[in-house]
C-alpha cells in the first residue's frame, strides 16, 4: 500500500491496517484449533469469489445502493463506479485514491462478509488482471529472486502469533501492497507513532522466488495515481512462510521476514487437503459462518448465517439443515440457549422427515448438541434423553456423547460415573483426536482433585503435560489448560503459593501465544481473582475479576451467562468489602440480563431478585435508612412473585423468603402484611410433614407481638380483606381472603388454648386478652372482642384510674367494637374517654385525636343515629364499666366535638365535598343538643356542598323535613320531603322502603291540610 494512501487513511488506521494470519498444523490438532479460523476463512472466501460463487444477495445491488454513503464525494464515486467500471480497469480502480479502495480493504480486513459481497466481481477481476500483469512482471525480472518491503502497523497479538509460528504458513487479510525500495518502507515504518498501545510498527521483508508458481502479484506502478512508488501488489489470500521475527534494537523496530510459498508447497497441499476433508459436503457460505464463530466473532457469524436464510441463498434443503445447525452452535456460543435449541430442533426435524437421511451423522450431532445445551441449562433429565438418542444412532461420535454424559454426572456430583464415561473415551475405537484425549485427561485429573485424590489427579496432569510437550511444544497454549487445572487443585488444598505459580505459568503462555480477546484469559484472570480471595486480598481479587470481565466483553454480549457469572463474582466481592453501591451495580446488571432473555428462566430471575434483596437488607442493617429497606422489600416481593409462578404457596423452600418479607413489614410497622406473610410461613410448616412445632410456636410468638403492637383499630389487619374493601371486588382475592380467615381461626384457637394454661392471677393474661380481643375484632365477632377487652379493662382498673395512659390502648378497641355494632352512644363514650385520657396525660398526639374526631364525625353522619333525637329526649345509656354520673362528662365532650368541627369549618377554605360533611356533622350535633334552629341552619348550608341527586342529599332533606315537622312547620316539612322523594326516585340504587316511608309522611301531612 502506498505511503500516500496510508496518510489519507490515518483516521481509520485501526480498521484499515494490514493484518496477518498464521496457520499452525500443530494448532489444528490441539484444543486451540480455532486459532486457525481466520486463516481458513480467507482461503474459503477467496475460493468462493474466484469461483464466482460468493454473493450474499440474490440480486446484488449497485455500490451506490448498497453503501448509501452520506459523503457527497463518495456518492459521486460509487455512481461513477456503477456506471463506468470495466474488468480491464480493475487495477486502476484499486490504485485510485477513493472510497472504493478504502471500503473494500476495510471490509476484507474486518471479515465483513456483507460489505465484501458487492465487491466479489471486482476482486475476481483484480485477480484476473493481476494474473496477466504477473506474467509480464516475471518476464521483466533479471534475477530468480526479489526482495520486497512494507512498513506498517501490526497488533501486539499478531506479533505474538508470528513469534510462535516459525516455519508455519502466513497469509494477509487483504490485498498486500509492497515496495521494492527498502529505504522508503523503512522510513515509512519509522515515521509514524502507533495510534494506540496495542499497535506497533514493523518492517515486512518478503522474499519472492520468481520461478515459483504462486498466487498472482505484479508491479502496478503504471496503473497507480502515484507512479514513483514502485508498488508490487499481491492478491489477498497469498500464502507466505514465516522465516524470522527479530527486534532491531538499534532502530527500535520489529523486522518480520517472510517467503512467498509456491502453490505446490507441501504444507499448502496438506492444508488444502485437510480443509477439503473438513468441509466436505458442507456449503461454503455456511463454512464462512463457522469460521467467524471460531474467531469468536459470534454476532458477525449469526448475522452472516441469518443473511443466508433471509436472502434465500440456500436452495438445497440439506444446506438449510447445515445452516440451522450452525446457527444453533453460534447461539449456544452467544449464550442464547433456548434459541440454540430451537435451531437444533429445526435442523433435526428436517433430517428426520427425509427418509434417505435417517442414518446421517448430522442426526447424532443434533442429539449431542441438544444434550450439551440442556446440560448448560441444568435440565439434566432432558440432556440424558438426547445423549441416549445419540448413543442409539448408528453414525454417532461416541467420544462427544461420553464427554457430555461425564459433564452431567460431574455437575450432579456423581464423580465415579463421570470418570467411567471419561475412561470410555480413552478406550474408544477409532482412537480419538489428540485434542479429545488431552481434554479428557485434564478432566479426569480435575475430577480426582475434586474428590481430594490429589495423587491420582497429579498422575493425570503429569501425563497430559508430557503428551502436550511431545505432540505440540512446551510453549503451546494448550498447556495453559493443564496449568490452570493444577493451580485449582492446589488452591482447593490451601497451597495458595503453588496455585499462584501455576496460574502464572498459564498466563505467561497465553500472553505469548493468544490474542488478547481469547477466552482463556478470562478463565486465568478469574483463577487469579480466586487466589487473591483465598488469601483475603479483596482489592487484588477485584482487579483480576475486572480483567476477566473486560476480556469477556470483547467477544461476548453483556447478558451472556459467562459475563453474568462475572457480574455475580464482582458483586459478591464488593459486598464483602461492604461497598454496597458497587455491588448493587453488578447485581443490577445480572437482573437486567435475566430480564432481557427471550425466555426468562424463573430460577435465575428469582435468584437475582433475592440477591439484591439480601444486599439491600444488609445495607439497611448498616445505615438504618428506611428507603433502603423499601428497596430490599421490592426485590423480595418480586422474588416471591417469580417463585409462585412455579411453586405452591406452601412450598417449604419459600419459608426463608416469607420470613424475611414478614420481618421487613414488621420493621415498617405494616402489621397487616407482616401477619399475612407469617401466616404463609405457618401454612408451609403445617402442610409439610413432620410438623415442626418448635418453628410454629416461634412464629406465633411473633404474631403475638404484632397484635400487641397494634394500637389503632380503624381497619382490620387482614390484608386481603382491606384490598377487597378498597377495590370493591372480593372475587379477585376470594382464595386469599379465605386463607386469611382460616389462619385467623387457627390463631384464635392457638391463643385460646394458651389462655387455658394460665392461672387467673397470671401477669400474662393481659397480653392474651389483648391478643384474643384483636383476633375476634378482625373476625368481626365484636361481642367476643368486647368480652376480651372488658376482661382486660377490669384487670387494669384494679390498679389504675380512668385516665391512666395505659387504658388508651383499651378505650380505642372498645369504642371501635361498639362503632361496628352501631351502638353509637357507647362508642362515643369510649371515644371521649380516649380523648380525655390523651389530654390529661399531655399526650400531644393531635393527629391521632383528629382521627378519633373523624370517627366521631362518621357517627353523626349516620341518619338513623341522629334522627332518634327528633322523636324523644336523649336517654342516658349507662355503661357498667364507667361511673354512672357521666352525663356531665358526655355533655362536655359533646361541646368539645362541636368546637372541633366548627374550627375545621373555619380552617377549611376550599369548597369541596368534605365541607358538606362538616356542615352535616355540626347540624347533627345541634340536633342531638335539640337546638333545632341551629341544626336547620347548618343542614341548609350543607346542601350547597353535596352532590345533586345523591343519597346523602336526600337524607339531609329528610332530616330537615323531620325538624320542620317537629316544629309544626308542615308546609316546609312537606317541601323537604318532596325534595327528598324527587332525588330518591331518580338515583340508581333505589331504596323502595325509604321511598314508601317518605310517601307515607307526605300523605300524612296532606291529610292534615284536608
Amino acid at each position: 500500500m502506498s505511503e500516500n494512501k496510508e496518510k489519507k487513511g490515518e483516521e481509520n488506521v485501526q480498521a484499515d491496517r494490514m493484518g496477518t494470519m498464521a496457520y499452525s498444523s500443530k494448532d489444528n490438532e490441539s484444543m486451540h484449533k480455532s486459532l486457525n479460523g481466520e486463516f481458513i476463512l480467507y482461503q474459503i472466501l477467496l475460493k468462493q469469489i474466484l469461483d464466482g460463487k460468493f454473493s450474499l444477495n440474490l440480486n446484488e445491488k449497485s455500490l451506490y445502493e448498497h453503501f448509501q454513503a452520506s459523503d457527497p464525494k463518495d456518492k459521486s464515486t460509487y455512481k461513477e463506479f456503477d456506471k463506468k467500471y470495466k474488468a480491464s480497469k480493475a487495477i486502476n480502480w484499486y490504485t485510485r485514491e477513493s472510497c472504493v479502495y478504502k471500503t473494500l480493504n476495510k471490509a476484507l480486513r474486518t471479515q465483513d462478509t456483507k460489505n465484501t459481497s458487492p465487491f466479489a466481481t471486482f476482486i475476481k477481476d483484480l485477480n484476473t488482471q493481476l494474473t496477466k500483469e504477473h506474467q509480464i512482471f516475471i518476464k521483466q525480472q533479471k534475477t530468480p529472486t526479489i526482495q520486497l518491503y512494507r512498513g506498517q502497523f501490526l497488533s501486539k497479538d499478531e506479533l505474538n502469533r508470528l513469534k510462535t509460528s516459525h516455519g508455519e504458513l502466513i497469509s494477509m487479510n487483504s490485498f498486500l501492497s509492497t515496495s521494492k525500495n527498502r529505504k522508503k518502507a523503512f522510513e515509512f515504518a519509522k515515521s509514524r507513532t502507533p495510534p494506540s498501545d496495542d499497535l506497533i510498527s514493523i518492517l515486512l521483508e518478503l522474499n519472492v522466488n520468481i520461478n515459483s508458481i504462486t498466487k498472482p502479484y505484479a508491479d502496478i506502478e503504471r496503473y497507480s495515481d502515484f507512479q514513483d512508488e514502485e508498488e508490487i501488489l499481491f492478491v489477498f489470500g497469498s500464502m507466505f512462510r514465516m522465516d524470522n521475527v527479530q527486534f532491531d534494537e538499534k532502530n527500535n523496530l520489529w523486522i518480520v521476514t517472510l517467503t512467498l510459498c509456491a502453490n505446490d508447497d507441501p504444507d499448502i497441499k496438506q492444508f488444502l487437503s485437510i480443509l477439503e476433508k473438513e468441509t466436505k459436503g458442507q456449503n461454503s457460505l455456511v463454512s464462512i459462518g463457522n469460521n467467524l464463530m471460531e474467531m469468536n466473532k459470534f454476532d458477525d457469524a449469526y448475522a452472516h448465517l441469518e443473511r443466508l436464510f433471509n436472502n434465500k441463498l440456500l436452495t438445497d434443503p440439506f444446506d438449510c439443515v447445515q445452516c440451522h445447525l450452525m446457527v444453533g452452535k453460534v447461539e449456544e456460543k452467544r449464550g442464547n440457549y433456548n434459541a440454540s435449541i430451537d435451531q437444533f430442533n429445526n435442523g433435526l426435524d428436517c433430517l428426520l422427515k427425509e427418509s434417505t437421511l435417517k442414518d446421517h451423522q448430522l442426526i447424532s450431532q443434533c442429539y449431542n448438541s441438544l444434550g450439551y445445551v440442556y446440560c448448560k441449562l441444568k435440565e439434566y433429565e432432558k440432556a440424558f434423553q438426547y445423549f441416549e438418542l445419540a448413543l442409539n444412532s448408528k453414525t454417532n461420535d461416541l467420544s462427544l456423547t461420553y464427554l457430555g454424559l461425564a459433564k452431567i454426572h460431574f455437575k450432579m456430583t456423581n464423580y465415579h460415573l463421570s470418570l467411567e464415561y471419561l475412561q470410555k473415551i480413552l478406550h474408544s475405537k477409532p482412537e480419538p483426536s489428540h485434542a479429545i484425549i488431552t481434554k479428557t485427561n485434564i478432566y479426569i485429573g480435575s475430577i480426582y482433585a475434586t474428590m481430594n485424590n490429589n495423587e491420582e489427579a497429579t498422575k493425570y496432569f503429569d501425563k497430559v503435560i508430557e503428551l502436550q510437550i511431545r505432540k505440540l511444544s512446551k510453549d503451546h497454549p494448550d498447556l495453559g489448560y493443564t496449568y490452570d487445572a493444577i493451580g485449582l487443585m492446589y488452591l482447593e488444598n490451601n497451597a495458595e503459593q503453588k496455585a499462584y505459580e501455576y496460574f502464572l505459568k498459564a498466563y505467561q503462555l497465553q500472553s505469548q501465544s493468544l490474542p488478547n480477546n481469547h477466552p482463556d484469559f478470562a478463565k486465568t484472570f478469574t483463577n487469579f481473582g480466586n487466589y487473591y480471595m483465598k488469601i483475603k486480598d479483596l482489592d487484588n481479587a477485584l482487579i483480576y475479576y475486572e480483567k476477566a470481565l473486560e476480556n469477556q466483553l470483547k467477544t461476548l454480549s453483556w447478558r451472556h451467562p459467562s459475563v453474568v457469572e462475572s457480574y455475580l463474582i464482582l458483586g459478591h466481592t464488593y459486598w464483602k468489602k461492604r461497598n454496597f453501591d458497587q455491588a448493587a451495580i453488578y447485581f443490577d446488571k445480572v437482573l437486567k440480563s435475566e430480564l432481557a432473555r427471550e425466555k426468562i428462566a424463573e430460577s435465575s430471575l428469582s435468584l437475582s431478585y433475592k440477591t439484591l434483596g439480601d444486599l439491600y437488607y444488609d445495607k439497611f442493617n448498616v445505615y438504618l435508612d428506611k428507603k433502603i429497606l423499601d428497596e430490599a422489600l421490592d426485590f423480595y416481593l418480586n422474588d416471591l412473585k417469580i417463585e409462585l409462578k412455579v411453586k405452591l404457596h406452601e412450598d417449604l423452600s419459600l419459608v426463608d423468603l416469607y420470613k424475611r418479607i414478614a420481618e421487613i413489614f414488621y420493621k415498617k410497622h405494616n402489621y397487616g402484611q407482616a401477619l399475612l406473610h407469617y401466616n404463609r410461613l405457618l401454612d408451609s410448616y403445617y402442610k409439610n410433614l413432620p410438623i415442626n412445632q418448635i418453628k410454629i410456636d416461634e412464629i406465633y410468638e411473633i404474631i403475638a407481638k404484632i397484635y400487641l403492637k397494634r394500637h389503632h383499630f380503624n381497619e382490620t389487619l387482614l390484608y386481603y380483606q382491606n384490598q377487597s374493601n378498597e377495590n370493591e371486588n372480593k372475587h379477585e382475592h376470594i382464595d386469599d381472603i379465605y386463607f386469611e380467615k382460616r389462619y385467623l381461626d387457627q390463631s384464635l384457637n392457638y391463643f385460646q388454648d394458651k389462655l387455658l394454661k394460665y392461672r387467673k392471677n397470671s401477669s400474662q393474661l393481659k397480653d392474651i386478652y389483648y391478643i384474643l380481643g384483636n383476633i375476634s375484632y378482625d373476625k368481626q365477632d365484636y361481642d367476643q372482642s368486647l368480652k376480651y377487652f372488658f376482661k382486660l379493662f377490669n384487670k387494669n382498673l384494679k390498679k389504675q384510674n380512668f385516665n391512666d395512659l395505659a387504658l388508651k390502648y383499651i378505650y380505642e378497641p372498645i369504642a371501635m367494637n361498639y362503632f361496628h355494632k352501631q351502638n353509637y352512644n357507647q362508642s362515643l363514650t369510649y371515644f371521649y374517654r380516649l380523648i380525655e385520657c390523651l389530654l390529661m396525660n399531655n399526650t400531644k398526639n393531635y393527629s391521632f385525636i383528629d382521627k378519633i374526631y373523624n370517627l366521631i364525625g362518621k357517627i353523626y353522619l349516620d341518619k338513623d343515629y341522629t334522627i332518634q333525637y327528633l322523636s324523644a329526649k336523649e336517654k342516658n345509656q349507662g355503661i357498667d364499666h364507667l361511673p354512672m354520673n357521666n352525663s356531665q362528662f358526655e355533655k362536655y365532650y359533646l361541646e368539645q366535638t362541636l368546637m372541633h368541627f366548627q374550627n375545621l369549618l373555619k380552617n377549611n377554605k376550599k369548597k369541596n365535598d368534605s365541607l358538606g360533611d362538616i356542615y352535616r356533622i355540626i347540624a347533627n350535633i345541634y340536633l342531638k343538643k335539640r337546638d333545632f334552629n341551629q341544626s336547620l341552619i347548618y343542614f341548609h348550608q350543607s346542601i350547597n356542598y353535596q352532590l345533586e341527586k345523591s343519597l346523602s342529599l336526600a337524607q339531609t332533606y329528610i332530616l330537615i323535613g323531620e325538624i320542620y315537622r317537629k316544629q309544626h312547620l308542615l308546609n316546609y316539612a312537606l317541601q323537604s320531603y318532596q325534595d327528598s322523594l324527587n332525588i330518591l326516585q331518580h338515583i340508581q340504587s333505589r331504596d323502595q322502603s325509604l321511598i314508601d316511608n317518605i310517601q307515607k309522611k307526605i300523605r300524612k301531612i296532606n291529610s292534615y291540610s284536608i
